[in-house]
């Protein structure tokens, strides 16, 4: 069915109503209907976003013309009502994701090495002390031992395996102490990570509902995810977005003014 185009915000309402009818026809998405439904009832609130759009790529939908050009007003609303996701709570879940994250990856070098000195002292007691231990594992029976329940693995490659110990001695392989201690150096060497959606200054900054969602709204479109790069709201579309889809009390919406702010020491950071 072809999408009116009388006005931008009857074009735009259309296609959200499509998006949502099928979504709910196809019981995906769920999370997004009340978001999807909010943005086609406070319609005359986005007037200006839908205007933008529609200035920018003028009434192409999904189903008509060709890739890229035809998909950017189907992606750009679409990430409209998915950065719902950039709510204050999400964003602080996100930020203890990151702390647990990091303090993860300090236990997991420091028990890494830990285990390193023990296996290698256990070596040193048993070879002086005159101690005899039962059994020996090498490293193929570390690896033996933790594929015991992988069938791909003992279908296609523990033979090959089991065929390369037997053409080499211990002498070529790792002991049990060195594939511990490499956990701990592939881990300390490994950067800070980064998210798929939410730029370093919302991570590491403190948390603000406008701030944060100014930040990751613009970040998406500088990724590579099909969203058009040349592209950006005015600081008042965005403030409508903000405020429609953060669903915002009326003592706390933002305004064009506190978008300009946030962005203009956004890029002079």
């Amino acid at each position: 069915m072809a999408l009116p185009t009388n006005s931008p915000t009857a074009f735009c309402k259309a296609f959200i109503e499509r998006e949502l009818k099928s979504n709910k026809q196809n019981h995906i998405w769920m999370s997004y209907w009340p978001v999807m439904e909010r943005m086609l009832e406070r319609a005359d609130e986005l007037t200006l976003v839908f205007h933008e759009l529609i200035k920018k790529f003028g009434y192409s939908d999904k189903f008509d013309g060709y890739p890229p050009n035809n998909a950017y007003i189907w992606l750009t609303l679409e990430y409209i009502w998915m950065s719902i996701d950039f709510c204050k709570n999400d964003v602080v879940q996100v930020r203890l994701d990151l702390k647990e994250l990091n303090t993860l990856k300090e236990e997991i070098v420091e028990l890494s090495e830990k285990l390193a000195f023990a296996l290698r002292r256990q070596d040193e007691v048993y070879e002086l002390s005159g101690f005899q231990k039962s059994d020996y594992q090498t490293t193929v029976d570390m690896i033996e031992l933790a594929s015991e329940d992988n069938h791909l693995y003992q279908s296609y490659v523990s033979d090959k395996i089991q065929s390369l110990r037997g053409q080499f001695d211990l002498k070529y392989w790792p002991t049990r102490a060195d594939v511990a201690e490499s956990i701990a150096s592939f881990e300390k060497i490994q950067p800070s990570p980064s998210h798929s959606e939410l730029p370093e200054s919302v991570l590491k900054g403190r948390a603000s509902d406008i701030k944060d969602f100014v930040l990751a709204f613009d970040y998406s479109f500088d990724g590579l995810n099909g969203l058009p790069s040349d592209f950006r709201f005015s600081n008042n579309a965005l403030a409508d977005i903000i405020n429609v889809i953060l669903d915002l009390s009326s003592d706390r919406l933002a305004t064009g003014d506190a978008i300009r702010i946030v962005r203009n020491r956004h890029n002079r950071n």
